[in-house]
């Protein structure tokens, strides 16, 4: 449990904190097992689909089928492994917010000057799939000085990862925390 400013907040399951006079450093874990799964059949599969009579072709002689169901595996392993193993890094300090992602590649890492931040505000985001199935991820969006709206950080879990992470950096860059059209309320 950490106290800012006079509030209470407990960390959400899935990240870390540290908090010194001069700089937080969030680390928020990506996570979910079931990419494991993906990563171990998607060779599987591939493998089987190949030597298969639906594909003309082998590993021995390559067709552009083979090709393209290779690099699909490919991009499917690395994608999942990404989502397993990586860890969002996200460092304020009284001049900057930057924030990382890794150890896997994946996605830009941003660089804010303090002076241009004026407002964050986390959204909510619904995905749509079959069977009117949804799943439900959160960001923080980050206003600057010139009106522009970036994504500081998306694909959180939960509500309160997003507001935790909110909270903290707008109390410690005595951001003064006003609504924004679109935000998730406030509870």
């Amino acid at each position: 449990m950490t106290t800012t400013m006079g509030k209470e907040s407990i960390i959400p399951k899935k990240m870390r904190l540290k908090e010194t006079a001069e700089r937080l450093e969030f680390e928020y874990v990506w996570s979910k097992p079931k990419y494991l799964i993906s990563i171990i059949s998607t060779p599987i599969f591939s493998f089987f689909l190949i030597q298969s009579d639906l594909i003309t072709g082998n590993l021995a002689n390559l067709t552009v089928q083979v090709f393209i169901l290779i690099v699909f595996s490919f991009i499917v392993i690395y994608y999942s492994l990404a989502k397993l193993v990586n860890t969002t890094k996200i460092y304020v300090t009284h001049e900057a917010l930057d924030v990382e992602h890794g150890p896997v590649p994946f996605g830009k890492h941003k660089h804010l000057r303090k002076e241009n931040v004026t407002q964050l505000y986390v959204t909510q985001h619904r995905i749509g799939h079959r069977y009117y199935l949804y799943s439900t991820t959160y960001q923080i969006n980050v206003i600057l000085k010139s009106k522009e709206v970036i994504t500081l950080v998306k694909g959180l879990h939960t509500a309160e990862q997003g507001r935790f992470i909110e909270n903290k950096i707008e109390d410690f860059l005595s951001i003064r925390d006003i609504y924004v059209e679109g935000e998730l309320a406030k509870q």
